[in-house]
């Protein structure tokens, strides 16, 4: 029995539909989409794509597409039962071109999830109370209809009170946001955003905690010599790692990473609380994604530089109000998210449906030894990471061929010793 061999970038594109808005029309665009990109973002709060086509039976006109149609896309990894399915709203037209002699147009579509569309046409202006994750769902649910799920990973403490002045509900649901105190995770970063399972809401701290304990077999191997080790004939193969940036001392210490001041100002007394973060006596507090986190600095850096507080934050607050903690996180919110700037990744795989924007993956980092064999990890930098961006590429490289890829911003914050 012959086994057919896969390519280690295949991909099965089982669905690529163009709707109309009202549904009566539908075309298979498998023929005219020559490349296709989609956008995952823990900063964004929806996925986002972009088709590329060559289109010879003037589809813009005849179909025709004029910004209002729907496209849904599924495609899986040959040997996985995981797919990845979306749908997206057509929200532009660009880069059209038409070839010599006329004979076709080459344009890319670009597309969002369709809650962002329904967005734009939305404005709330009205008190609100309740929770953050309350007040988020309320956004979602009730303003932009979605079905999808809302997972909230990390509770808030406190009660949300805000008057909202024609505001829309991804404005709302980032001020909401920004104003968010986690329970039980010291660094309160909260982000939202939209992968492949649904809406999310939580942490950068719980995304680090939690899913490291699903890193499972999402481990990948950057060997440059390829045969070296066994470990990496696999389709988890890095094939191009970049460090973006891994310390910035000037950054970190003027942002006040290593000892800032937060100051409450009650509006109804004109009193003031003062809340002085130093990361050299809290940041053990953080729960990371590794079992043996190290600091990006050494006890004496922080000595000799973080003695004093390099920036000073206010936050007014009106004592007749419940109190929603902002001032108590804010420092070490500060911090966190500064560290999160320091050691960034960014990663190319082959293709590989498992991956979504806030996963936790583990990367082998190779120490530079200037052997030629196979060399040991870097103890400091290999390790666990979290999926910040992801972006899936799947492109045709010939008839009835096509090449799936993967590219990821991956974050850390920390060292760990992975020796």
């Amino acid at each position: 029995m012959t086994t057919k061999y896969v390519k280690s970038d295949a991909v099965n594109v089982k669905t690529l539909k163009l709707s109309s808005a009202d549904g009566k029309k539908n075309y298979d665009l498998s023929a005219q989409v020559v490349e296709f990109s989609i956008y995952e973002d823990i900063m964004f709060p929806v996925v986002r794509a972009e088709f590329t086509l060559i289109d010879a039976l003037d589809l813009l006109t005849k179909f025709p597409i004029i910004g209002e149609e729907i496209i849904e896309v599924e495609f899986e990894t040959p040997g996985y039962d995981l797919s990845c399915s979306y749908k997206f709203h057509v929200n532009s037209i660009e880069n059209q071109t038409t070839a010599a002699q006329g004979k076709s147009k080459a344009y890319v579509l670009r597309a969002f999830s369709e809650e962002f569309i329904t967005n734009n046409t939305k404005f709330v202006g009205e008190k609100k109370s309740g929770s953050a994750e309350h007040l988020i769902q309320d956004m979602m649910n009730n303003y932009l209809g979605t079905k999808k799920t809302i997972a909230v990973g990390d509770p808030t403490k406190g009660t949300q009170q805000v008057l909202l002045s024609r505001m829309r509900p991804f404005q709302i649901v980032d001020f909401i946001r920004k104003r968010s105190v986690s329970l039980n995770y010291n660094s309160s970063s909260y982000v939202f955003f939209e992968n492949k399972r649904g809406f999310n809401f939580s942490t950068i701290e719980y995304l680090l905690h939690k899913q490291q304990d699903n890193v499972k077999d999402k481990v990948f191997f950057y060997d440059t010599a390829g045969n070296s080790d066994a470990r990496n004939m696999n389709t988890r193969n890095i094939i191009h790692l970049q460090n973006i940036s891994q310390v910035d001392n000037t950054k970190k210490i003027t942002q006040g990473s290593l000892n800032n001041i937060v100051k409450k100002f009650d509006l109804l007394t004109g009193e003031t609380v003062t809340t002085n973060y130093k990361n050299s006596e809290k940041q053990s507090q953080f729960k990371l994604g590794s079992k043996k986190p190290l600091g990006l600095n050494t006890s004496s850096f922080e000595k000799k530089f973080g003695a004093e507080a390099a920036t000073s934050m206010l936050v007014p607050h009106s004592s007749d109000l419940p109190d929603n903690y902002i001032d108590s996180a804010m420092g070490a919110k500060h911090s966190f998210v500064t560290k999160m700037g320091q050691n960034i990744y960014q990663v190319y795989v082959n293709g590989d449906t498992a991956l979504t924007a806030g996963d936790v993956i583990t990367i082998n980092v190779p120490s530079a030894t200037g052997a030629t064999g196979a060399t040991e990890n870097n103890r400091l930098l290999a390790g666990n990471y979290l999926v910040s961006k992801l972006r899936h590429i799947v492109v045709n490289v010939g008839s009835n061929q096509k090449s799936y890829t993967v590219s990821m911003e991956l974050i850390k914050g920390f060292q760990e010793d992975y020796s």
